[in-house]
């Protein structure tokens, strides 16, 4: 997790915690599941990106 998605991380956690409805505190654990998914997915595409960099043509 880089530095930007860590203070995303505490963030959402600071917003989870004082969200005085279980509504706010659902968008905010969807958020955060989505946050995560995102940045798996920039992972899986930089990894792509070189291995094809690297691939045999």
């Amino acid at each position: 997790m880089d530095e930007n998605q860590q203070w995303a991380h505490e963030e959402l956690k600071k917003l989870m915690k004082n969200s005085p409805t279980y509504e706010d505190q659902a968008f905010y654990l969807a958020l955060e599941q989505l946050m995560l998914e995102q940045a798996q997915r920039l992972v899986n595409a930089a990894g792509e990106l070189d291995g094809r960099s690297w691939a045999d043509k």
